[in-house]
């Protein structure tokens, strides 16, 4: 643990100091008393940036806003005018960061809020024709801790979720950041979604952080009418025609993180039954999925895209292949929501959204 540590001082600290000295010594000619009393206020942000490290394994996550809101404002401007500057020149360098400074005040006032309606569809051979039309809403990453002063947003989601009336509403997990406390005050208010066939969640990375939270959050959220599965599944009949549901536990590539059991999840599902798996990390369907089982759609979460999309591109791509969106391989699919909050409450391009998914049957 120590290395990951001493790193990500060093980087804190030159994120913070770098961009003074280079300023100092283009246009002034030397280090000026300014820039000293900027750097003693940037190493105090860096030994701050080491205590963020180690309060996200504790799950501090005021530290982790705070450290987030003061990078925006105070470190990032001076980065991006200082690369900038060295390729178009102090004038237009200053409006361009201008504009990025007001796009992320933008994300962290307001981004995080604009809440949209995803729809897409997914087309199997394998899907009865009872089922053609059938609607899926999924959403996924609710991170409650976060919205704890906005009731309003969780109360747009409840409603526009029952406005667009789907078959069954699927969660795929993250529902808090780690405490179940920050479930209680919803439990009234997300009992409120309804659909034909119910609801249906599996848990995320931040839901499983030890036996007895567990615990007490499954009991809550099946008190709110969610049917939790739990490496489990369910079958829902159209007729004498059924689709399976399967639901796993967290599973991805941090064995630290990964809880779940696709096996046990699949057992005495009918065979060549149409399936759709719930499964909040998006890497699990390369590392198991495909290989291992013949589940036609796959529902993940966990990227947050980021919470930065511009243009199609995210930083989310950097740690994981599938990151927003649908992904196919041969006759198919996985579908990736970007979700609706995260540790931070800050959004841009990545808007929180709600993904509606229509099953049809192919020839």
């Amino acid at each position: 643990m120590r290395k990951p540590f001493l790193t990500f001082l060093t980087i804190s600290v030159l994120m913070a100091i770098a961009p003074d000295l280079y300023l100092g010594l283009r246009y002034m000619g030397s280090w000026p008393w300014w820039a000293c009393l900027a750097d003693a206020l940037a190493l105090a942000w860096a030994a701050f940036a080491l205590w963020v490290l180690y309060s996200w394994c504790l799950g501090q996550v005021r530290s982790i806003r705070f450290f987030f809101t003061t990078f925006i404002y105070l470190i990032f401007p001076k980065m991006l005018f200082v690369v900038l500057d060295m390729a178009v020149g102090w004038c237009l360098a200053l409006g361009l960061t201008a504009l990025a400074v007001m796009a992320l005040a933008y994300g962290k006032i307001w981004g995080w809020r604009r809440l949209v309606v995803v729809e897409a569809s997914f087309s199997s051979p394998d899907l009865p024709e009872a089922f053609d039309g059938y609607r899926i809403l999924q959403f996924s990453d609710l991170h409650l801790g976060t919205l704890d002063r906005h009731p309003e947003m969780v109360e747009r989601i409840v409603e526009k979720a029952n406005s667009l009336k789907p078959d069954i509403i699927v969660f795929t997990g993250d529902i808090v950041n780690h405490d179940v406390e920050e479930l209680e005050p919803y439990v009234e208010m997300l009992s409120r979604l309804k659909a034909a066939d119910g609801v249906l969640a599996v848990l995320g990375n931040h839901d499983a952080v030890d036996k007895r939270h567990e615990e007490q959050l499954l009991r809550l959220m099946s008190g709110m009418g969610w049917r939790v599965l739990k490496d489990e599944h369910v079958l829902v009949g159209r007729g004498d025609r059924q689709i399976a549901f399967v639901g796993v536990g967290n599973i991805g590539f941090l064995p630290l993180f990964s809880f779940g059991d696709l096996s046990k999840a699949m057992a005495d599902v009918p065979e060549g039954i149409f399936k759709v798996l719930l499964s909040h990390d998006p890497n699990h369907w390369r590392m198991q999925v495909l290989p291992d089982t013949d589940i036609q759609l796959t529902l993940s979460g966990h990227t947050h895209a980021a919470q930065f999309r511009i243009a199609g591109f995210s930083p989310a791509r950097w740690a994981y292949p599938q990151w927003g969106g649908a992904y196919h391989e041969e006759d198919r699919m996985l579908f990736v929501s970007q979700g609706i909050s995260g540790t931070v409450p800050f959004r841009l391009g990545a808007w929180p959204e709600l993904d509606l998914i229509t099953l049809r049957k192919s020839p």
